[in-house]
């Protein structure tokens, strides 16, 4: 079986300027070395959250902040899912 749907994409390569690479700075910003030109990176996503009642963000250790009992919520899985994804790339 052939899992590539699960493999991180190949890194992209860096933006060019005046005829060259950029070089890539350890915050992820693009400089360019002969103009000195900055690029920043793109800002990770930031999960949506519902806006709901305050009674369902009660603080119960059987109970998530939505209400539901663990490994129930789909809120939860949603925002579990794009903390794992966020961690594999930070990975490569």
């Amino acid at each position: 079986m052939n899992d590539y749907w699960n493999e991180p994409p190949e890194m992209p390569e860096p933006p060019e300027c005046c005829g060259d690479f950029m070089d890539i700075m350890d915050d992820g910003t693009a400089v360019c070395p002969e103009c000195g030109r900055k690029v920043e990176p793109m800002p990770d996503i930031e999960p949506v959250l519902d806006d709901l009642p305050e009674e369902q963000l009660t603080i119960d250790p059987d109970r998530c902040r939505h209400g539901t009992e663990h490994g129930e919520c789909h809120h939860c899985e949603h925002l579990a899912d794009l903390a794992f994804d966020a961690a594999r790339e930070r990975r490569r």
